[in-house]
């Protein structure tokens, strides 16, 4: 096959990925499209090398980054499609750099007109890559999928002068509390030239709608004493402050693993699993529901079972559904396998901790149950957007939030100012997830934080208890 990036007849863009390509070209063929996850940024992205290729009459070195090897792997069908073989350059470089060093010997030698390369973040940065990438003589492109990555100190090393052409693709492109990686993205790729978000893609039908449904879930007596525990330590290391936003704990290695501990507590939470197996079990029928778990362990202390493997377990004995773990300790093939029972109807649940995050395509998925979530908003964002990919069939999804509260029964009175303190932080970064989530909802406002009913009373009560009726 003679290499070459011509979108095939079935591929019909859509007019924002009209319009994003576009915004670009206008751009000088810099800068960063923010597109909600699920709308086509990939299509987007080989659309606007395609329109590159034409320009310049078939001659294009085209680098494609993506941060993982099933994102790359999705690239390279997609290039197929668009009818170039790229070259896989990851994993050995004795297995791709013969290879690549061959095909740019073709492109100077004016013998090969398009020259496509697929390889991970990681290995862009790595000075073998970037030695063989830097002997090409032509115009070079290059498209970072989930950009936001190559802004950390290792991977800006892959932001090669070399490259003409430059495209940053991702949902979230700022990197949280790293304000010096954001603006070196900026510097390098420009400024986000295109912005397509999650209403934009629902009203358009390029994602379904959902309806949003967050549950309070109280910290026990002995969960909340150690979130304060924790807290103290915390505030002692940031100076004695009650806010923690904006802080940067990168460099500070204990204040990252306190920080994390504190975070897998609240993501255990024991009452966490009671609700979730009420809730199942109240359904009538419970297929292709995904479960996002804690990367944590049960318990106050951390030293029970892992979170996703009591998840697994007690839906499957108490709720009697066929779940599967989906998670990093399973291989590739293993995950392709259950992705495809999963769509199938085989497999009822998905119980996941991080994997679904980036890239792993389950549009078949109906219901999410958001046992745990990182403070970083990428993570929500891009989990929101994977839920809601369209499907045959599927005509909304429901996203079941878990939102932990400190004790609610717990009167003010017993609030020391640090408690307080600890306490009304932990409502606040929750409060700030509800308020996205509720924002598309078609059970908006509905959705909103005020109109949450508990047996105490409503999160209404909590904001208005911890001074957070703005939040």
């Amino acid at each position: 096959m003679t290499d070459q990036l011509v979108p095939p007849d079935w591929i019909e863009a859509r007019q924002y990925q009209q319009d994003a390509v576009r915004s670009w070209k206008e751009n000088g063929g810099s800068g960063i499209l923010r597109m909600a996850t699920g709308t086509g940024k990939t299509v987007t992205g080989l659309l606007a090398a395609s329109q590159v290729t034409a320009a310049l009459e078939g001659k294009l070195l085209l680098v494609v980054a993506a941060p993982y090897q099933h994102l790359v792997d999705q690239w390279a069908d997609d290039l197929r499609d668009f009818g170039s073989e790229p070259v896989f350059a990851y994993q050995s470089r004795r297995d791709w750099q013969p290879r690549l060093e061959r095909q740019i010997l073709e492109y100077n030698q004016g013998s090969r007109g398009v020259c496509t390369v697929v390889t991970t973040h990681t290995t862009l940065s790595m000075a073998g890559a970037q030695s063989t990438l830097k002997r090409a003589n032509g115009p070079a492109m290059l498209i970072a999928d989930e950009v936001h990555h190559l802004g950390s100190d290792h991977m800006q090393q892959g932001l090669l002068d070399e490259f003409d052409f430059r495209l940053g693709l991702s949902a979230t492109p700022e990197r949280y509390y790293d304000e010096d990686g954001t603006e070196t993205l900026h510097t390098y790729f420009g400024d986000t030239v295109f912005e397509y978000d999650l209403t934009d893609a629902i009203e358009a039908g390029a994602l379904c709608e959902y309806y949003y449904i967050p549950h309070i879930v109280e910290l026990d007596g002995e969960e909340l004493d150690e979130y304060l525990h924790l807290s103290e330590k915390i505030g002692r290391l940031i100076g004695g402050s009650d806010e923690e936003d904006g802080v940067s704990f990168q460099d500070n290695q204990a204040l990252q693993n306190l920080l994390i501990k504190r975070a897998r507590l609240v993501g255990t939470a024991e009452n966490k699993l009671e609700l979730l197996t009420d809730l199942i079990n109240a359904e009538r029928d419970v297929s292709h529901a995904l479960v996002y778990c804690s990367d944590g362990s049960m318990g106050a202390d951390g030293e029970g079972r892992r979170h996703v493997e009591e998840t697994t377990e007690r839906l499957r004995s108490e709720c009697g559904l066929h779940i599967e773990p989906f998670t990093a300790e399973e291989s590739q093939s293993e995950r392709e396998q259950l992705l495809q029972k999963f769509e199938d109807g085989d497999i009822d649940v998905l119980s996941a901790i991080r994997c679904l995050d980036e890239g792993v395509d389950v549009p078949a998925t109906r219901t999410a149950y958001i046992l745990a979530s990182s403070s970083n908003p990428r993570q929500y964002v891009q989990r929101r957007g994977r839920i809601l990919r369209q499907y045959e069939g599927k005509h909304y999804a429901v996203i079941h939030d878990f939102v932990v509260v400190p004790g609610m029964t717990r009167p003010t009175s017993a609030m020391t100012g640090d408690s307080y303190g600890a306490e009304r932080s932990l409502l606040k970064k929750e409060l700030g997830r509800v308020s996205l989530f509720a924002e598309g909802a078609i059970n908006h406002p509905d959705a909103e934080v005020s109109d949450v009913p508990t047996s105490e009373g409503s999160l209404q009560d909590l904001k208005r208890k911890y001074d957070l009726l703005d939040a």
